[in-house]
């Protein structure tokens, strides 16, 4: 094991003595008014702790924020029993993990590597515990209840998230770590903090059930299909979809969600199986808008032979946001469709052409023209757009068409080598703003340093051009204003 990952154990407490001789019944009736005594441990939780606190998803009506939903996926690979403790807190129960994983020590090289640092990671008997330990910055692994009290002892009270006001009463009276706030006498304890702040202590040291709401992994959608007979013609194919495809929009209907994406694996008797995935830009959930698509998609999909079964599985089910139709026609009082016509033709596109022959720009932070965009999968609902730490100036110009590589320009000189006249495919070239200079990429090889100008044709085309700032000073055309 990595020595950075080093993991603190306590072992079971030995066995107890035998049970003593009966008390007399006065005894018992004291000793019930008493803090609970902790039970042995039969579980244990393990903390996930953000290094900060979530932020709330964009997207009203999400379970939980998408960082703590990317954790909850990963935990769910180790136990069934997922619960979100708070906006930066996931809980594992474990206790039925051990023996799959073969062992303690593995199961936590399998934990650090699903959640490395700066998540902070603690395992303990008690489901408070480990939130405890794990906001404390504990890589530590308890086993043992005996041994809980002990190990929480030093923890500041800052880490129990109380009310500032809580916190300010029990500093006046001395006391600001777990340990000395558990030595309190429990009758003055319950009248100072409530009582329910002293059942939430008998939670965290194992004196009281602490039970937590699982996390359900959402629901897929996934069915087989065995057609009457083997084919290979596409409109067969797709009428023994139809009935699934059906289906799968009541499943999506009643969960008011959509999917991304779908994947349908078509199996031969004497071929390997042909996987046709399908792709969309919004989330969709409409049977008969899934059959365009497909169609669209088998027509360009080579089949290694008939198709003897199919397997259709649609993505993880998404929040789907409901657009209304115009009140308007198109064309009357300004209504129009092209907002809503836009994803359906973009995933009709990526059907017939393919996923990688369709794509989006997204800005860059970069100053260099060439390097200034990047290639994203298309989303004209919500444009993918990275802030660049260096905004342009005011009223520097950037032309959507940029050429693959800089095309030099052709000029005219004087005898002195002083340009007279730019010619670009045999015209003239008036510079009508700049110069505007770059100069960048000088860590990574790839240095310029280049006046740009805008350029205009006599036919009025418009040109971004630029002048090498080194030895030459050549002319150069790098794109083409719309």
């Amino acid at each position: 094991m990595n020595p950075s990952q080093t993991w603190m154990f306590d072992l079971p407490a030995p066995a107890p003595a035998p049970a003593p001789a009966p008390v007399p019944t006065l005894v018992r009736e004291v000793a019930s008014s008493a803090a609970p005594q902790p039970q042995a441990a039969r579980e244990l939780w393990a903390a996930v702790q953000l290094a900060t606190a979530a932020e709330p998803d964009d997207l009203p009506g999400e379970a939980f924020p998408a960082a703590l939903a990317v954790l909850v996926r990963r935990a769910q690979g180790f136990t069934p029993r997922v619960a979100v403790e708070s906006s930066d807190a996931v809980l594992l129960e474990l206790a039925g993990s051990q023996r799959l994983f073969g062992g303690l020590a593995e199961l936590l090289r399998a934990l650090r590597a699903a959640f490395p640092r700066p998540l902070q990671l603690a395992l303990a008997p008690t489901p408070l515990a480990a939130v405890l330990l794990a906001r404390a910055g504990r890589n530590c692994c308890i086993t043992s209840a005996a041994r809980l009290s002990g190990r929480l002892a030093p923890l500041s009270l800052a880490h129990l998230h109380w009310s500032e006001e809580e916190l300010l009463r029990l500093n006046s009276m001395g006391v600001n770590t777990l340990g000395g706030l558990l030595r309190l006498p429990r009758a003055g304890l319950a009248r100072r903090i409530g009582p329910a702040r002293l059942a939430e202590l008998d939670r965290l040291t194992g004196g009281r059930p602490d039970p937590r709401i699982r996390c359900a992994p959402a629901p897929r959608f996934h069915e087989r299909i065995d057609p009457d007979y083997e084919t290979a013609d596409r409109e067969r194919l797709l009428v023994f979809l139809s009935a699934t495809l059906a289906r799968l929009e009541d499943f999506l209907r009643e969960r008011q969600r959509g999917v991304m994406a779908l994947r349908l694996v078509l199996h031969h008797r004497h071929a390997m199986p042909t996987t046709c995935v399908l792709r969309c830009v919004v989330p969709e959930y409409r049977a008969t808008r899934f059959a365009a698509l497909l169609t669209a998609r088998l027509e360009s999909l080579a089949l290694a032979g008939p198709a003897r079964r199919m397997e259709l599985t649609a993505g993880r089910p998404r929040r789907f946001l409901a657009a209304a139709a115009s009140l308007w026609t198109a064309g009357e009082h300004g209504g129009g469709a092209a907002a809503a016509q836009t994803p359906e033709f973009l995933q009709t596109m990526m059907a017939r052409l393919g996923e990688h022959a369709v794509h989006g720009l997204a800005q860059v932070d970069e100053h260099r023209p060439e390097r200034q965009s990047r290639h994203v999968r298309p989303a004209p609902v919500a444009p993918v757009r990275v802030p660049c730490a260096a905004p342009q100036p005011a009223g520097a110009a950037r032309p959507l068409g940029l050429l693959e590589a800089p095309r030099p320009l052709a000029t005219i000189r004087d005898a002195a080598g002083v340009v007279l006249r730019l010619l670009h495919q045999g015209q003239d070239l008036t510079l009508i703003s700049g110069p505007e200079r770059i100069e960048s990429g000088w860590w990574d090889g790839g240095e310029v340093a280049r006046d740009y100008y805008v350029a205009r044709a006599a036919d009025g085309a418009q040109w971004w051009i630029f002048r090498e700032c080194a030895s030459g000073r050549s002319w150069f055309v790098h794109g083409c204003f719309a």
